[in-house]
């Protein structure tokens, strides 16, 4: 921005006019900047997965502003999503699905170390390029906190949950909901049309609560596309002089095939009800030249009845033996 002095000779009052208009100019600037950072997924895409066989990506050059931001959206307020980080991932059918967040001063250049990790797990993707069409007199754009659609979705959300007389979305610092389901919209999206915004389905999360710097959690979930939020559990870094620096973070997604119960067929052989417990089963592969043998199978009661379970045979002949 650039700005032309017209009169070198400024009188008290013009000079308290002129520092006013930088300071505008600055808190301007600093505003644009918070409004860039919409939610998008640039290199935070964990891929696609089948569901049918063993798969893992592990990303580790991202970082995450503040130390606070999970924590900050999981205590019944809504938080800045500009406090989280957002990863991607879909899934062709339901699997176990496993993630590790560690910290990783080593992420970026100029990342910290000492994060204490949390995210949450939701169905569902934020608004990406290309937008939909405008439904305003702004231009489309990628989801954030601060856009009209949201301010009006966080309003009704206040109204809903905190105070019914609202008429903004104090206190909420953003959208998003750590422990449950929220939208987000972008500069294009209608107010009041919540249809428009982008929904975010809570399936899980998980936390760092002893300040180990790594949290594991596992999550069945079904066949969809799915967003992470990354953030800290560290709500105390939310007022101190690195809540606005970048903390480095390892994330490692595993997918694993959800476990198939087999079903074998066996062969029930039970004797008649009443049956005196000195009768032995024997059987026999043919009757003429029988060689007869014991079967030491353990017995098993089915629907009420005493008898063995046997893999199945081709051929088989069983009789019962008195033995005295």
């Amino acid at each position: 921005m650039k700005m032309q002095i017209l009169n070198s000779t400024m009188t008290a009052g013009g000079l308290r006019h002129f520092a006013r208009g930088v300071v505008l100019a600055a808190a301007w600037c600093v505003a644009t900047q918070v409004a860039q950072a919409h939610i998008g997924y640039g290199g935070r895409d964990f891929g696609s997965y089948s569901g049918l066989v063993v798969g893992s990506l592990t990303i580790t050059n991202q970082t995450v502003t503040g130390n606070y931001g999970w924590a900050d959206a999981a205590d019944g307020v809504l938080g800045d999503s500009h406090r989280g980080r957002a990863f991607r991932f879909h899934l062709d059918r339901a699997a176990l699905v496993s993630l590790t967040v560690t910290a990783n001063p080593n992420a970026t250049t100029n990342s910290l170390g000492g994060f204490f990790p949390a995210y949450s797990i939701y169905s569902g993707v934020a608004a990406i390029a290309p937008f939909p069409a405008t439904q305003t007199a702004l231009p489309s754009s990628a989801d954030h906190d601060f856009s009209d659609a949201s301010v009006a979705w966080r309003t009704w959300w206040v109204q809903q949950n905190l105070n019914p007389a609202a008429t903004d979305p104090s206190p909420t610092d953003g959208s998003w909901n750590a422990l449950g389901d929220w939208k987000i919209g972008g500069d294009g999206d209608l107010p009041g049309d919540f249809s428009q915004l982008s929904t975010f389905i809570y399936r899980g999360s998980a936390a760092d609560t002893n300040r180990a710097g790594t949290v594991t959690g596992s999550f069945e979930l079904a066949a969809g596309d799915y967003t992470i939020f990354i953030g800290g559990n560290d709500i105390a870094n939310k007022t101190s002089n690195t809540a606005l620096s970048p903390y480095g973070i390892s994330a490692t997604l595993a997918v694993t095939p959800n476990p198939v119960p087999t079903i074998a067929p066996k062969v029930f052989v039970a004797a008649p009800a009443g049956t005196a417990t000195n009768w032995v089963l024997e059987s026999a592969a043919a009757l003429n030249g029988a060689i007869w043998t014991a079967v030491t199978n353990p017995p098993v009661v089915v629907d009420g009845r005493t008898g063995v379970l046997l893999d199945p045979f081709t051929q088989q002949f069983f009789r019962l033996r008195f033995l005295p």
